[in-house]
């Protein structure tokens, strides 16, 4: 009677070919993942300048024309401008992006340009911003 199982050999063949596969198609894989987690992510700072953009046109006596203004990303969620589930963090799903919109008035071009900022809020920034606030407030 003939026996009709695999070899040693030929197990080790076929892991060693899998294994092989593996060492190709890992790093395309990875590759594909990481550029579809930075488009998620410019779509989303794509989604928080939009709003700031709608918080601007409704706050705009609040906006510096000499200076630029920093708009927390926690403001537009607070204000009804975004959602959380717009703002999840693609690269930590577990953390929303609680960067920071810049927003500063260009001479030239007689107009806002915004930019989102990942890192944290200057506290200088932030009492120069209050300062700001209170000196408008107060002349009204």
């Amino acid at each position: 009677m003939k026996n009709k199982a695999f070899t040693l050999i030929e197990l080790i063949a076929v892991v060693a070919i899998l294994a092989l596969i593996a060492l190709v198609v890992y790093p395309a894989i990875n590759s594909v993942i990481k550029n579809a987690r930075e488009q998620t992510y410019q779509d989303q700072v794509d989604v928080i300048i939009k709003a700031a953009k709608k918080w601007s046109i409704d706050n705009a006596s609040s906006l510096p024309d000499d200076a630029e203004y920093q708009l927390p990303v926690k403001t537009l969620i607070d204000e009804g401008y975004i959602t959380n589930d717009e703002v999840k963090d693609p690269r930590n799903s577990k953390e929303n992006l609680d960067g920071n919109v810049i927003i500063k008035y260009e001479d030239e071009t007689k107009s806002y340009q915004y930019t989102y900022s990942d890192e944290e809020t200057n506290i200088a920034m932030n009492l120069k911003q209050l300062i700001y606030q209170n000196s408008k407030k107060k002349l009204s």
